[in-house]
């Protein structure tokens, strides 16, 4: 019997554009249901003016699709905010759900939704490993953390030995318990190092918190017995082989542009621009036609340029 899933996203600033991609690609793989969107300032024109949303809170996408937005205005990152968004729909908005992912919104989804669907289960978190997901249980790292947390009664259960992006986040009803306890040290971890709104980032890659959020699910990975259902970083689109999403990771987003310039300047596209071009065509339509054709074209002139690059490269180096 197919688990009813529901998923989330949150956003602020231009990374509405990321929704829309994250919509349609949704759309484009079959997915039945509701993504909730989250978010900070006002909704796009995409979405205020599309002749299918309510004029309150409600796109209807799609037959099959729904958007649906949830003011927020926290005193820090929104990054600090994926656990509770989960818990607030699985226990208040949408409580005849079996499951909540909650999806980046510089994530597309890039295999048919049965593929995706395939991967939840009821008593498993689904997530996916960072491109360098190794942190053995006696690193380090590990140890500082506990260390740092043990005070605040927290003290971990667990020995894990692999780190997790926080950009795919998938857990059943009956995994609350770890929702809540992820959101108990996100609040702690933001109150350390969320002082900026925006904040992302803390320090050096050495420090107790660097990504901040994602440090937050590991060490909350730690203090729960919880089973994990993990693909390596090919499911994002960090290594070879992957067919689950696409991750648009780095400071410049793929809805930004440049892609000619930026290859022109030594840094030619990834794979995770191509496939977000390849879904904001429609349903919806955050960019005017036009656009959408010159950045496409963009975009593969800055590919042939960057192969052309590493060829040129390799024929020097013989």
């Amino acid at each position: 019997m197919t688990m009813s899933i529901t998923l989330c996203t949150l956003f602020e600033g231009h990374y509405h554009f990321g929704v829309a991609g994250l919509a349609n690609s949704l759309a484009a793989a079959g997915y039945e249901g509701t993504l909730w969107i989250g978010h900070r300032g006002p909704l796009p024109d995409w979405i205020r003016t599309h002749p299918r949303f309510d004029g309150e809170t409600t796109l209807q996408v799609t037959p099959a699709l729904k958007l649906c937005t949830i003011a927020l205005d926290p005193p820090v990152s929104l990054n600090y905010c994926k656990a509770d968004l989960i818990r607030e729909i699985l226990e208040e908005r949408e409580p005849d759900a079996e499951a909540c992912a909650y999806v980046d919104p510089d994530i597309v989804v890039t295999c048919p939704w049965p593929q995706m669907a395939e991967w939840f289960t009821a008593d498993g978190l689904a997530l996916v490993e960072e491109s360098d997901g190794d942190l053995p249980a006696d690193a380090p790292k590990r140890r500082q953390w506990a260390d740092y947390f043990a005070p605040r009664g927290l003290v971990p259960l667990e020995a894990r030995h692999r780190y997790f992006n926080s950009g795919f986040v998938a857990v059943p009803r009956s995994q609350l318990a770890f929702v809540k306890t992820w959101a108990r040290v996100c609040g702690i971890v933001a109150a350390e190092c969320g002082r900026a709104p925006r904040q992302r980032k803390a320090g050096v890659p050495g420090s107790l918190f660097h990504s901040t959020d994602e440090d937050a699910l590991n060490f909350a990975l730690m203090l729960c017995a919880v089973r994990v259902d993990a693909h390596g970083p090919e499911a994002m689109g960090f290594a070879p082989n992957g067919r689950h999403l696409s991750h648009a990771v780095g400071a410049h987003k793929p809805w930004q542009g440049r892609h000619l310039r930026r290859a022109l300047r030594g840094t030619p596209p990834f794979a995770a621009n191509t496939w977000y071009f390849r879904f904001v065509g429609g349903p919806l339509t955050p960019f005017a036609r036009h656009v959408v054709l010159r950045r496409r074209a963009s975009l593969a002139l800055a590919g042939l340029i960057g192969r052309m690059g590493v060829i040129g490269r390799a024929g020097r180096v013989g």
